[in-house]
């Protein structure tokens, strides 16, 4: 209903006026109406522009230097989140060891010194890997029900330039751990299931990028600013595409619900006292004393406590948001309640999607039952025809 409303106040203006101003800080100026399309240039907000055509969700505007394709996003009202003021400023590549920390998956102690591996600059990977004939073509594939609007839980979302750096950041830094897959047809396949997945979210312009870990571990990390990556071993965890793109779907939850901003605006003291612990390691040395070994470890022992019951709020939240994307989407939403009970019956080393220093040994059972009870709540059924097994096995044969 927000969404139908709001269409109608832009084709409202369409009609009494040509001209628009963006109210968003960050606006991607981009060559057609989706994030498949390259960026032309970045439009800051307060600019007025001239409205040539509309097609969905999407304006072709001119300004006085440019002509491309701008999201309704551009010119909705600004979200107003207050977690957003952690994104200002200059990011750092010190200051991102520790929004690492908050960005959902625990991975702040896992992080790597040196030079990056040539496969992990990110940056270079930019440029869409879909182009618009691939995306016609696999959207055509799906049988979707008409839009009935954004639920409550769907928070209006603007892009911030500085939250990307941050994710730039954090992403290099998970890359060179890992290393990519350069499997060319199985990252096309992963970013077609999420460009089109985020179609159906209030995200549609983010521009997500997908990338494949060689790591035969299944997990799943999402940076903000949208840079997620799906492990080798998820993709052969999953035994069809709904089941993938209810991984992928998940991990576009915790970026579009800003869920790692919370974390850093929320756990300002643990990054203080991160920077404090190494700072004392620069003017001392690098080898810690038992004391100072105690005292850090007993700081994240009693934070990873106190946060865990909230940090699974966190993910029963993006459980749900997956399931409406999926359904939206034409998917079959039940595939990640089939997912999360392979997790169920995982063996002793691998227990859980996410580290083990991150979540209850019981959260991945109150998931599932909170994923039951909504399955149930909203009368989802199971649909084979809407899984896609064969064209999951077509594209990724070769990770097997």
């Amino acid at each position: 209903m927000v969404r139908m409303l709001f269409m109608t106040a832009v084709m409202l203006l369409l009609q009494t006026s040509q001209t628009m101003r963006t109210t968003q800080p960050t606006n991607y100026l981009r060559e057609g109406p989706g994030t498949y399309f390259n960026i032309v240039s970045m439009v800051t907000g307060g600019v007025n522009v001239t409205v040539l055509e509309k097609k969905g969700s999407w304006l072709k505007v001119k300004n006085e230097s440019d002509a491309g394709w701008l999201s309704e996003n551009s010119f909705a009202k600004q979200s107003g989140d207050k977690y957003q003021d952690v994104t200002k400023g200059k990011a750092s590549s010190r200051a991102s060891r520790a929004e690492l920390a908050a960005a959902i998956k625990g991975f702040a102690k896992k992080y790597v010194e040196g030079e990056k591996a040539p496969d992990a600059d990110i940056s270079k990977y930019t440029a869409s890997p879909v182009s618009a004939e691939a995306m016609e073509k696999f959207e055509h594939s799906f049988s979707v029900e008409p839009f009935r609007g954004y639920q409550s839980v769907e928070k209006p979302f603007d892009i911030s330039f500085h939250e990307e750096a941050i994710g730039l950041g954090i992403a290099e830094r998970i890359a060179t751990e890992k290393g990519l897959v350069q499997d060319r047809k199985a990252l096309l396949y992963v970013n077609l299931i999420g460009m089109y997945l985020s179609q159906f979210s209030r995200a549609y312009d983010l521009g997500f990028r997908f990338f494949i870990l060689n790591d035969n571990k299944a997990a799943a990390y999402s940076c903000p600013g949208g840079y997620i990556f799906i492990t080798k071993g998820m993709m052969n965890l999953c035994s069809n595409e709904a089941e993938l793109a209810a991984v992928v779907a998940h991990e576009m939850s915790h970026v579009i619900q800003r869920h790692g901003l919370k974390e850093i605006h929320i756990n300002q003291p643990r990054i203080k006292s991160e920077a404090a612990f190494e700072e004392l390691e620069e003017e001392v040395g690098e080898e810690k004393s038992d004391d100072e070994k105690d005292l850090e470890n007993y700081v994240d022992n009693v934070l990873d406590n106190l946060n865990a019951p909230r940090l699974l709020k966190y993910e029963v939240e993006a459980d749900k948001l997956a399931m409406l994307y999926l359904k939206r989407a034409g998917y079959d939403p039940t595939s990640l309640v089939d997912l999360l009970r392979k997790f169920q019956t995982a063996t002793k080393d691998q227990p859980d999607i996410f580290d083990d220093n991150y979540t209850r040994k019981d959260d991945m059972q109150q998931r599932l039952t909170s994923a039951v009870q909504f399955v149930r709540s909203e009368g989802y059924r199971s649909d084979e025809n809407k899984r896609f097994s064969g064209r999951f096995t077509l594209y990724t044969s070769a990770l097997r």
